[in-house]
C-alpha cells in the first residue's frame, strides 16, 4: 500500500455558559487588570458516530459522526484533575484574559501559541510527559470579557508540535478487523479505566488472551515481553472518523520520535469512548532532526464559518435582566478596587442595613448614594404623603405619586428603589415619631407606646440610622435609641445655602468623661420642644438652595463608607491635625471626621469635633439610663413637656445651669455711662 499523511482530527470547543459567568467573576475579583495566564481545566469528550436510518424503508443509509469536543465548563476554575466517568482524558489549559479587545486582537497568536508548544517539547526532554502524558495536550484560552455588555471574546488552541515532513500511515484498520473477535474486543473495553487515568499507554495484544496495558515508562517492559503478541502505542481517542486519528496524537509522535528516537515505524491503538470504533494505524515516524520544533506548532481552532477567526459569547440575552442588572452595578464598584482602591471591602458596604429616618428630599438622595455603593437593605420611615412640590426636588417620585392625596412617601420611596434595582430589599414603614414637646393625649398612649416598640425595633434591626428630617425634635427619640443600641447614627441638616453631615459617638465599655464624640443634641444648651406648630409657609416646607440637598447626602454617604472601612469601625476617633490622610492604619478612606459643615455661598467645607456632653438630653448617661429604668413611662413625660424647664432638661442638669447663669447675670452691675470706668 501506498503511504499516505496522517489525517488528524482536529477538536472543536464546548464551553459551558456558567464558565463564562465565572471568568467574569474571576476578572472582577481576582484578576482585576493581572493579564498573567491562569490555569485552567477542561475535558477531552470522545465524538461518535450515530446510524441514520431512512424511516420509509427502514434501512440504515449513513452513519453521522459527532466530532471531538473539548469541553469546559464551570469546574474549570478547580485545579483538580478528577476524570469524566466516560472515556476522555481530564487536561490543563492556560488562560490569556485581556483587559481590552484591542489588546485581544493585537495579541501575537502565533508566538502565544509556540510558547506553550515549546512547553511541551521541555516537557518531553524532561521525562514529565512519560510520567503524565497529559502533559503533552495543553490547550490556550485567549479572551476579552466584556462585562458591561456580557459578551466573550474568545479563541481555543490546541498546539501540536508537528513534524517536517509529516508522518505518513501505511494502513488504518479497524479494530473488529485487526483483533481475534468480539470477546478481544471486550477484553479491552475493561481497560478503558486504566486509559482514562493515563490518556497514553502501551497496549499489548495476543488473540484470545486479555489485553495488557503497560504505562510509556514500561517501555522496556512492554516490548521485551516475548509471549508471541505485539505492543503498539495507544491512547485515549477523541476522534469519531472512521479513518483519522484525533489530535492528541500529533504530541504523543512528538514524544515518541524524541524519547524513542530509533523507531521508524509504530502501530498506533486509537482507542474509542465506543471501543468497537476503535481504529489501528500503521505510522511511518518522521525522525527528530528533521523537526523543526520552534516553527511547526499549529492548532488555533476555526470559527463556525471554518475560519481561523475567534467566536464570541453573548450571554445577555439569555441572561435575566435583574442579574445583568447586579453584574453592572458590582462591576462599577468592582472598578475601583482595579486602581484607586485596592484594599476597599465591598461586602461590608453592599452588607450594611440602613434605616432612613424621613423620606424627603435627603432620603431621597441619601438612598440613591446608598444603592450607588451597593447597600442591598434599605427601610424607609415617614409619615408623609407625596405632594406636587415634591417630585422636582425628590429623585425618587414622579408626578403620578402626587395624585388623589399623594401615596405614603416611605411606600413609593421603596417601590422606586425597587424599580430601580429589582434586587435592593427596600421596604416602608408609614409611621409618625413622637416627639418631646408634642403631648400626647390619654387616648393615643397606645399608639404611641405602639409606635416606639416599631422604631425601636426598626433601629435594632439595621446597621446605620440616618436622620433625614425636617424637625429637631423628630431626630430626639431616633438618637437616643441608636445611643441605647450602639449603632451608627448619622444626622444630616440643611438651611439655606449651609448643611451639616455629622456622626454620633457610639458608647462603649470603655468611654471616658468627655472622650466620645458627641451627638446633634450635645452642644444644645434647650431640651428640643415643638417647632412645627404655628409655623409659616416658608417654614413648613424645607427652603433651600436645590443644589444643597444631594451635596449633603452623598457627603453623609460617604461618610458612612468612611466609617466602614475604618479598622475601628464606628469607635474610630476624630481625625486629628497631624494625622497621616495616607496612612494604612487609617482607614481605605482616611479618618472619618466628626462632622462636615459645607457651605454654598463661599463654596466652602470643613470639619469640626465635638465631644459628648453629660448634659445631653439624648445620649447621655443620665437619659439612657432612665429609659433603661422606666421605659415608656420616662419617655412620656418628655414628650409631654410643661411650662418652665422641661423633664428633660431637669433630668439632664441643663435647668440647674439656666438658673446658675440666671443668677450670675442677676448680679451683674450694668452701668449706663459710657464713660464709666
Amino acid at each position: 500500500l501506498m503511504s499516505r499523511i496522517v489525517q488528524f482530527e482536529p477538536f472543536s470547543s464546548t464551553v459551558e455558559p456558567e464558565f463564562w459567568s465565572k471568568l467574569g467573576h474571576h476578572k472582577l475579583h481576582s484578576a482585576q487588570l493581572d493579564t498573567a495566564r491562569t490555569t485552567i481545566r477542561g475535558e477531552f469528550t470522545g465524538g461518535r458516530r450515530h446510524a441514520v436510518r431512512n424511516n420509509a424503508a427502514g434501512a440504515e443509509v449513513q452513519r453521522l459522526a459527532v466530532p471531538a469536543r473539548l469541553r469546559v465548563s464551570q469546574d474549570a476554575w478547580t485545579t483538580d484533575s478528577a476524570i469524566s466517568s466516560q472515556l476522555g482524558a481530564s487536561v490543563s489549559g492556560h488562560l490569556y484574559n485581556t483587559n481590552t479587545i484591542e489588546e485581544f486582537k493585537k495579541s501575537d497568536k502565533g508566538e502565544l501559541l509556540r510558547g506553550v508548544g515549546g512547553e511541551v517539547l521541555d516537557a518531553i526532554h524532561s521525562g514529565r510527559a512519560t510520567e503524565e502524558p497529559q502533559l503533552l495536550w495543553p490547550f490556550v484560552l485567549l479572551s476579552f470579557a466584556d462585562l458591561k455588555k456580557y459578551r466573550f471574546y474568545h479563541w481555543f488552541g490546541f498546539p501540536a508540535v508537528t513534524a517536517d515532513p509529516a508522518d505518513t500511515a501505511d494502513a488504518v484498520t479497524p479494530i473488529a478487523s485487526f483483533v481475534g473477535s468480539n470477546a478481544d474486543i471486550d477484553s479491552l473495553h475493561k481497560t478503558s479505566e486504566f486509559a482514562s487515568a493515563t490518556g497514553a499507554f502501551l497496549a499489548r495484544y495476543k488473540a484470545g488472551e486479555p489485553w495488557r496495558l503497560y504505562s510509556l515508562g514500561e517501555w522496556e517492559q512492554a516490548f521485551s515481553n516475548s509471549d508471541g503478541g505485539e505492543t503498539m502505542l495507544a491512547f485515549v481517542d477523541p476522534s469519531s472518523h472512521a479513518t483519522r486519528p484525533g489530535w492528541p496524537l500529533r504530541n504523543l509522535l512528538a514524544w515518541l520520535r524524541y524519547t524513542h528516537a530509533d523507531v521508524s515505524k509504530m502501530r498506533v491503538l486509537c482507542l474509542r469512548d465506543a471501543v468497537a470504533e476503535s481504529i489501528v494505524v500503521d505510522i511511518n515516524v518522521t525522525a527528530a532532526t528533521e523537526v523543526k520544533a520552534d516553527r511547526q506548532v499549529s492548532g488555533w481552532e476555526r470559527n463556525e464559518r471554518d475560519r481561523l477567526a475567534p467566536r464570541v459569547a453573548d450571554l445577555s440575552a439569555a441572561m435575566d435582566p435583574v442579574l445583568l442588572a447586579e453584574s453592572a452595578l458590582d462591576l462599577n464598584l468592582q472598578l475601583m478596587r482595579w486602581r484607586l482602591a485596592p484594599s476597599v471591602d465591598l461586602a461590608k458596604v453592599a452588607g450594611t442595613r440602613a434605616l432612613l429616618v424621613g423620606s424627603g428630599t435627603l432620603g431621597a438622595y441619601t438612598a440613591r448614594a446608598l444603592l450607588a455603593w451597593g447597600v442591598r437593605t434599605i427601610t424607609f420611615v415617614d409619615n408623609g404623603r407625596v405632594s406636587f412640590s415634591n417630585p422636582a426636588r425628590q429623585p425618587l417620585y414622579d408626578f403620578a405619586d402626587s395624585l388623589d392625596g399623594g401615596k405614603p412617601k416611605a411606600a413609593a420611596a421603596a417601590e422606586a428603589m425597587r424599580r430601580i434595582f429589582p434586587n435592593v430589599d427596600a421596604s416602608g414603614v408609614q409611621m409618625s415619631i413622637p416627639m418631646p414637646g408634642h403631648a400626647v393625649a390619654p387616648a393615643e398612649i397606645d399608639s404611641v407606646r405602639a409606635a416606639v416598640t416599631q422604631l425601636e425595633g426598626l433601629i435594632r434591626a439595621h446597621d446605620v440610622v440616618f436622620l433625614l428630617t425636617d424637625s429637631r425634635e423628630s431626630r430626639w427619640l431616633p438618637s437616643l435609641l441608636g445611643a441605647l443600641h450602639s449603632k451608627i447614627v448619622i444626622c444630616v441638616a440643611l438651611g439655606f445655602d449651609s448643611f451639616v453631615a455629622m456622626r454620633h459617638g457610639v458608647h462603649s465599655t470603655e468611654d471616658a468623661a468627655g472622650a466620645r464624640l458627641g451627638c446633634y443634641f450635645c452642644n444644645d444648651v434647650v431640651a428640643p420642644t415643638d417647632s412645627l406648630t404655628d409655623r409659616t409657609l416658608d417654614q413648613q416646607c424645607t427652603v433651600t438652595r436645590p443644589g444643597l440637598a444631594p451635596i449633603a447626602s452623598g457627603t453623609a454617604v460617604e461618610l458612612l463608607t468612611a466609617i466602614i472601612q475604618h479598622p475601628l469601625g464606628a469607635h474610630a476617633p476624630a481625625p486629628a491635625a497631624e494625622d497621616d490622610p495616607d496612612s494604612a492604619s487609617q482607614g481605605v478612606f482616611g479618618v472619618p471626621p466628626h462632622q462636615i459643615r459645607g457651605y454654598l455661598r463661599a463654596f466652602r467645607q470643613h470639619t469640626i469635633v465635638g465631644q459628648s456632653s453629660n448634659m445631653c438630653t439624648a445620649c447621655s448617661p443620665k437619659v439612657l439610663d432612665a429609659y433603661r429604668q422606666y421605659g415608656f413611662d420616662f419617655l412620656l413625660r418628655a414628650f409631654n413637656n410643661t411650662l418652665g424647664y422641661s423633664y428633660l432638661e431637669t433630668l439632664t442638669g441643663l435647668a440647674a445651669l439656666h438658673r446658675q447663669t440666671d443668677d450670675i447675670m442677676a448680679d451683674i452691675m450694668w452701668s449706663e455711662d459710657e464713660d464709666a470706668d
